[in-house]
């Protein structure tokens, strides 16, 4: 079930900038069954959080440095 909150909407319009979930969880450096977890109602980390609301600011991934 997927859960509403400010986390999961961020990282949903950053699924729709990255345009899918395997680009996203590459993007984050993260796997795509942690991806899914936060999806479903585990805790995302404010770190992920932060980059995910990048991605979704910058409008994309070319310009965004996720590792700094």
């Amino acid at each position: 079930m997927l859960v509403s909150t400010p986390q999961t909407r961020t990282l949903n319009r950053a699924l729709e900038r990255c345009g899918g979930e395997i680009a996203l969880a590459k993007a984050l450096g993260v796997t795509i069954e942690v991806l899914s977890g936060w999806f479903t109602g585990d805790e995302v980390p404010l770190k992920m959080y932060f980059s995910a609301l990048d991605i979704v600011a910058i409008g994309s991934l070319g310009s965004v440095n996720l590792n700094s």
